[in-house]
């Protein structure tokens, strides 16, 4: 097995033999290269017309699925070495005799799960060191996880120009709080001349334009994430579709805006909702309460005390309409008997004044 991977050079031009040799019968150790066979080289006691046969060291079968050959075996660890494992691609065009499952099948096999990849990697697995990622992960509002996700600002193009919207860079013309570059734009720190006081000025000041940019970045995910460019431009379009608000939902919505700057739009939808739905099932729970110190204890009896409130509530609501109506009658009634007292008290006493005249 040693002498399928051992190295064989050509006796004439010195050059490493990768594939078929031709070995002298006569000659002891002689091999010559193709090249050098077909020119009828000679050199010392061997001459071009000694008896030869045709040696492949790599031709030899190591065995094993597939019946790759030593030549095979060599061209796999040179294009794993070349081309790092996993570009199984590149190994097969290297091997040039092997699709790409069949080189990683092979590599795997014999040199990670076999025998070799036993006796070379056992140690190295028990003394590979255990590294843990200190950093905490990121759930903020600027998380990777939550900007990455945002949807894209749905507005048209003659809405993108009014804005000064760059879709291609997702950016603005003028940006929130322009003047924070303005900070560290002429800021140069020397640790040899500057003195400890300076270092931390100047620290300071990176430290107060890295709020800013990220002031700015949580203002922009904040109108991307809640499309608030495409609700200012379509808040003169009414949607039909679209079912409207009630006074409470409103109410509700108006109080709860002042924590949209710490969720995402989803977040605070789902919040929203079950506020909702949780006022839902508080006035559902008072109903309950209601019918079970009303004695009620079925569904029927339930639904049969709703009727009846709905009939006395209609009765009551047409009785005080007519007692409104009564009451209208009686106070027009009222005035214009007023009225004509009125009329008859004046004429009465123009009369006096005409007979006293």
């Amino acid at each position: 097995m040693a002498d399928v991977f051992a190295k064989v050079s050509c006796t004439y031009c010195q050059d490493e033999i990768n594939g078929v040799r031709v070995q002298c019968c006569e000659c002891s150790d002689f091999d010559i290269c193709l090249q050098c066979f077909a020119s009828g080289a000679e050199i010392g006691s061997h001459k071009n017309d000694h008896s030869y046969r045709f040696v492949d060291h790599c031709a030899l079968a190591l065995g094993g699925r597939g019946n790759w050959t030593g030549r095979e075996e060599l061209l796999l660890l040179d294009a794993v070495e070349l081309y790092g494992f996993g570009n199984w691609d590149l190994v097969s065009q290297h091997v040039k005799t092997r699709t790409p499952e069949e080189v990683k099948e092979e590599y795997i096999s014999r040199y990670l799960d076999g025998n070799i990849g036993k006796l070379t990697w056992g140690d190295v697995e028990k003394r590979r060191p255990v590294l843990v990622d200190q950093v905490p992960e990121d759930k903020g509002p600027l998380a990777p996880a939550v900007t990455s996700k945002l949807p894209p600002l749905d507005i048209t193009p003659e809405e993108a120009i009014l804005l000064g919207y760059k879709p291609h860079r997702d950016d603005y013309e003028r940006e929130y709080d322009m003047p924070a570059e303005q900070i560290v734009s002429s800021l140069q720190l020397d640790t040899t001349k500057d003195s400890k006081v300076e270092i931390l000025m100047k620290l300071a000041m990176v430290d107060m334009y890295i709020r800013k940019l990220r002031e700015r970045t949580r203002r922009k995910r904040v109108v991307r994430d809640y499309q608030l460019v495409s609700k200012f431009f379509s808040k003169d379009k009414k949607d039909p579709n679209k079912k409207p608000l009630t006074k409470e939902q409103k109410e509700l919505r108006d109080q709860m805006r002042v924590f949209s700057q710490f969720q995402t739009s989803a977040e605070h939808e789902r919040l929203i909702a079950n506020i909702e739905r949780e006022r839902e099932l508080r006035h559902r729970l008072n109903e309950l309460l209601k019918y079970r110190n009303l004695g009620i204890t079925s569904q029927e009896e339930a639904i049969h005390y709703e009727q009846h409130a709905a009939f006395q509530k209609q009765q009551i609501k047409s009785k005080t309409k007519k007692r409104k109506r009564t009451k209208f009658a009686r106070k027009k009634l009222h005035v214009a008997i007023t009225k004509r007292a009125r009329e008859a008290q004046i004429r009465q006493m123009e009369q006096m004044e005409q007979l006293q005249l």
